[in-house]
Order: structure tokens, then C-alpha cells, then sequence
């Protein structure tokens, strides 16, 4: 699948959160995230229109109701409706995706004119510390503020696929069980061995095509906002020759960011200058299934 625009839709800001003293939970580093964001872009939090949450790894496995409800109620956003001004929340998952599809979904209702501005906010912790099996996330949350930009500019292309040969080989499931000497229901993952590679392998095939469909050469692209977790998913595209210089890396100081890790890596290129130097920037995202997502986002010159 492929989506192409003609205006593209802007980042204004982005806010970032990792646990504090007062803060631990991911509904916390959430809040403070997207808080941030709004600060940094001196926005009014009633104008957003829209409040998508992408976490998979939330406190205490809470499902319902959605995790970005909470969220539009600790910043304040059309807490009470008036006249035509509103502000629809909800939680969308996809995996190590999800920021970037919560991102597909704010650009559609910007372009169709149904609101000015939208906020994608995740975060990913250990659910129930101490009623898991092999977490190994780094807690940690973003949010990015997104707006209507100008012909040309911002998000210009999207794309996803799935290929589900590898389905499970990342698998996360509740599981009754025993452990030292307690019953219960614990948060059970396991990586395997060749998912690193084979998330890369799928990635790397769908940006040839995705550079086709775009008439772009790899030469073309300038900066590569990568997805910072499966763990090895990094180390094996820097194998493929040109991609180690163009990739931000976030693993320095987050080992294994998951969902964040976009926000993360677009934060770090935003404020070492090396975004708004590039002309073109390919987000390239992976998560479970395998599923790829893709967009272009191109800087006015």
C-alpha cells in the first residue's frame, strides 16, 4: 500500500520522558511527554484535535478505556465541549510501528481539514515489575505534535506491509504460571535468534521499493529515523553499505527503546541540527509480524 500527498503534514515538536522520581508508570511519562511537546511548540492543548496513544507495555496491562483518554484529561484538552472545538482520543497499536502509523493517521485527518493540529504520544514499561518473563524494554515515552504544513513539505508518502513468515518469532502473551513460588499471571516474551535479521531483511526490501515508488535513489535520502529495537535490528542495517551514516542511533543512552524509540531518534536529530539539514528523511520503522511501515518527510529548502 502506498498513500501519496501533495501537502504534507509538519512536525512541530517533540517531548520526550523517561522515569523520575514521581514518575514511573507509563500513563506518567505520557503525560509529562506530551506536556513538554506542548511547551516546546507554545501551543494551547485546546487545539488539538486529535490524541492518538501507540504503548504497547502499559501500567498494569490497562486496556480500558484508552490509555490517550487519560492522557487528554491530565493535559487539559477539551476537558468540556464547546461550540464546534473538541478533542478525539484513542489508543492505536502497531507494534515498534506504532508512533509512525499513529502518524499516517493524524496526516489523514489533517489533510481532509478536520482538525489544525494532532499528537501522537506512546510509551512502553514493564507492566506489573516483578510478574514478567523476559521484559527487556527501556522505559521510556515521546509524543510528536503534527500539523498541516505547505505544498511539498512535510510527510509526503506513506507505506506498510506484512510479511508473516516470521510471526513467531517475537511473541509477548499472559501466561498462569509458577515462579518463585508465586501463582499468577505473568508477561511472558521471547525473542528469536533470526528475527534481528529478518526484520532487517524486510525492512531493506520494502525501501527498494518504496524508493521506486517515490522516484528516489538511496543517495537521495540524507537521514534515516530508524526504529531502535527488535535488539540487533540496528546492526544489521548498518551492514548494508550507506545506511550506517544516515541512521540515528539511539541506543547509546536507550539500550532498547521499543516504541518511543522513533521520537527518540527524531528528538536527538532535531536538536544536533542534522534534521533540518536534510532535505529528505526516511522513517523506517518495524514491529511484530513482521510489518513495515515507511514515510518520507522532505524539508522546505
Amino acid at each position: 500500500m502506498i498513500w501519496r500527498i501533495v501537502m504534507g503534514t509538519k512536525i512541530d515538536a517533540v517531548g520526550l520522558s523517561t522515569p523520575g522520581f514521581f514518575r514511573r508508570g507509563s500513563i506518567d511519562m505520557e503525560i509529562k511527554a506530551a506536556k513538554d511537546c506542548l511547551k516546546s511548540a507554545q501551543l494551547d492543548q485546546n487545539l488539538l484535535g486529535i490524541i492518538i496513544n501507540s504503548g504497547i507495555y502499559r501500567d498494569r496491562h490497562v486496556a480500558e478505556p484508552a490509555i490517550a483518554t487519560f492522557i487528554q484529561r491530565a493535559i487539559g484538552a477539551n476537558e468540556v465541549v464547546t461550540g464546534d472545538r473538541s478533542s478525539f482520543s484513542f489508543d492505536l497499536t502497531n507494534g515498534g510501528c506504532g508512533m509512525l502509523t499513529g502518524m499516517m493517521v493524524v496526516d489523514g485527518f489533517l489533510q481532509s481539514g478536520t482538525i489544525d493540529h494532532g499528537m501522537v504520544v506512546t510509551a512502553d514499561t514493564d507492566p506489573v515489575p516483578g510478574e514478567s518473563l523476559g521484559y527487556g524494554f527501556t522505559p521510556a515515552a515521546a509524543a510528536v505534535l503534527l500539523s498541516r504544513g505547505e505544498d511539498g513539505a512535510g510527510f509526503l508518502h506513506f507505506k506498510a506491509e506484512t510479511e508473516a513468515r516470521f510471526i513467531d518469532d517475537l511473541q509477548s502473551k499472559l501466561e498462569w504460571r509458577q515462579h518463585k513460588r508465586k501463582m499468577g499471571n505473568f508477561l511472558v516474551m521471547s525473542q528469536a535468534e533470526r528475527y534481528a535479521g529478518a526484520c532487517a531483511q524486510f525492512a531493506l526490501e520494502n525501501l527498494d521499493a518504496f524508493l521506486k515508488e517515490t522516484s528516489l535513489k538511496m543517495k537521495d535520502i540524507d537521514l534515516i529515523i530508524p526504529s531502535q529495537s527488535p535488539t540487533g535490528f540496528l546492526g544489521e542495517l548498518k551492514k548494508k553499505k550507506g545506511m550506517e551514516e544516515k541512521l540515528v542511533d539511539v541506543t547509546d543512552k536507550l539500550e532498547n527503546v521499543h516504541t518511543a524509540g522513533v521520537g527518540f531518534a527524531l528528538e536527538r536529530s532535531m536538536s544536533s541540527g542534522r534534521f533540518a539539514a536534510a532535505k529528505n528523511c526516511l522513517f523506517l520503522t518495524v514491529g511484530a509480524g513482521i510489518t513495515v511501515s515507511l514515510a518520507l518527510y522532505r524539508n522546505p529548502q
